[in-house]
């Protein structure tokens, strides 16, 4: 990744260098963004977006192109990608898109806001959210913040906010070849050091960059893009003990299926699975259902949330009763 100048020693400190006061204390250095002035008493009838408000000047930014489909659907994808994982994982994750990351002042006022593109919690049901924003040094941090670069350089000062503040994980996203910048995704992880850049996440361990970018981006998600993902949730699971099985709704449609009878309950199941992620289900699919008996209720679900396409979820089924009866 290319490093400004400007923004190397905040990031990429050394024993040789002279110690810099916290980003936070400077300047805002915002690439793409203007400026306004936004009165603390005006902040919460404010409903626009802004990259960084200062409480001290009581200035605001705001990035200067009109919101786009280019800057908007990496996040949109995110969260949908991010609610498949939840259920192959088997437990909840949460997405607050551009919510609030409020630093205090001394006096408990607002010293300032930043706002990212989406943040997610991995656990939500462990982390304290006292508000309506994430107050930074007494709430518990996103486990991952997405900032999208289609015209704007979080590298040059707004990483630097995020490492002084402690957030473990921040991935920059260049969505595409008409963004300012080539495209990809980095992951800055957190260490002693500050942020390094790393191949994969942490948050979602065998997810790499250049995976999360294709799953970002990618139109449509290819077969390998939702096998990459399926194999992270899953792992992820098996580290934190759960599956499928413990997600509420799956949970739902295995007690519907014992109520009603297996086929039929698991078809219906299956179909609106289908229909939501905008896959036609096969005509013959409760027939189908009916060869596979011995295929565990989990599994079908599974091959429904992940498969590309009405033959790949056959594909799929074929090779789960395929690898029961070796």
């Amino acid at each position: 990744m290319e490093r400004s100048a400007a923004f190397t020693p905040d990031v990429w400190s050394s024993s040789v260098q002279a110690p810099r006061p916290p980003a936070s204390s400077r300047a805002p250095d915002l690439p793409g963004c203007e400026s306004f002035r936004l009165p603390a008493s005006a902040l919460d009838a404010y409903d626009g977006r802004f990259e960084f408000w200062d409480g001290k000047t009581e200035t605001a930014w705001k990035v200067r192109e009109p919101t786009s489909v280019w800057h908007e659907q990496p996040t949109r994808r995110l969260t949908r990608l991010a609610e498949r994982v939840a259920s192959l994982r088997g437990s909840p994750i949460e997405c607050f898109g551009s919510a609030d990351l409020l630093r205090p002042d001394a006096a408990g006022g607002k010293r300032w806001i930043m706002q990212a593109d989406e943040i997610l919690y991995l656990h939500p049901g462990r982390a304290r959210i006292s508000g309506p924003a994430v107050v930074v040094g007494e709430d518990t941090l996103p486990d991952v913040v997405l900032e999208v670069d289609h015209s704007t350089d979080v590298r040059r000062w707004k990483l630097g906010v995020y490492q002084e503040c402690g957030f473990p994980e921040i991935w920059v996203a260049v969505p595409w070849d008409h963004s300012t910048r080539r495209p990809g995704l980095t992951i800055h992880a957190r260490g002693d050091a500050g942020y390094a850049e790393a191949g994969e996440s942490r948050a979602f361990p065998g997810w790499t960059a250049a995976a999360i970018h294709r799953a970002l981006t990618e139109e449509p998600i290819s077969a390998e893009a939702w096998g990459a993902l399926e194999r992270v949730a899953r792992a992820m699971g098996g580290r934190e003990g759960t599956t499928l099985a413990d997600d509420p709704i799956m949970r739902s449609v295995s007690r519907r299926a014992e109520a009603k009878g297996r086929a039929d309950t698991i078809a219906e199941a299956v179909s609106a699975t289908l229909r939501l992620r905008g896959i036609d289900a096969p005509a013959d699919l409760a027939e189908a259902l009916q060869r596979i008996p011995d295929v565990p209720l989990d599994v079908v679900l599974a091959a429904a949330l992940a498969c590309t396409d009405a033959g790949d979820f056959r594909r799929r089924l074929r090779e789960a009763a395929g690898a029961r009866r070796r």
